[in-house]
């Protein structure tokens, strides 16, 4: 493996565009290149530099990390912080619903949204 590559998504919907895109080889990296190679769920810094920083990389890893918000924090420690580079891509919140209309779920949807607004965040992950 001549370079290190993680690509960290948030949610389902994410995860969902990111294996289609990987698949049909539409990213400046591959599949083969990633770590463990498959798409990561770890939200966390700290979480992440415990579960894959710790195991002795020898070149810099770049980490994709996807999501909906501008907010969200990745924090390492300073030991790890020279080590990767972090770049966040922040996708709008219509690809979650873009994701929900292109399974059909529309209706489910809509239903859980009006019996609890914050629910709809739960439809979504639970549909992945």
């Amino acid at each position: 493996m001549g370079k290190y590559v993680a690509c960290i998504c948030e949610g389902g919907a994410e995860r969902a565009i990111l294996d289609l895109l990987l698949d049909n080889r539409k990213l400046i990296f591959e599949r083969e290149e990633l770590i463990e190679e498959e798409v990561l769920r770890c939200r966390s810094g700290k979480e992440f530099e415990k579960r894959y920083l710790r195991k002795g990389f020898t070149q810099k890893i770049t980490i994709y990390r996807i999501l909906d918000s501008r907010s969200e924090k990745f924090n390492l420690s300073k030991a790890y912080e020279s080590k990767v580079d972090v770049k966040n891509v922040v996708t709008a919140p219509e690809i979650e619903k873009l994701i929900i209309c292109n399974e059909g779920k529309n209706k489910e949807y809509e239903k859980e949204k009006r019996k609890n607004p914050s629910g709809s965040r739960v439809f979504i992950v639970n549909l992945f």
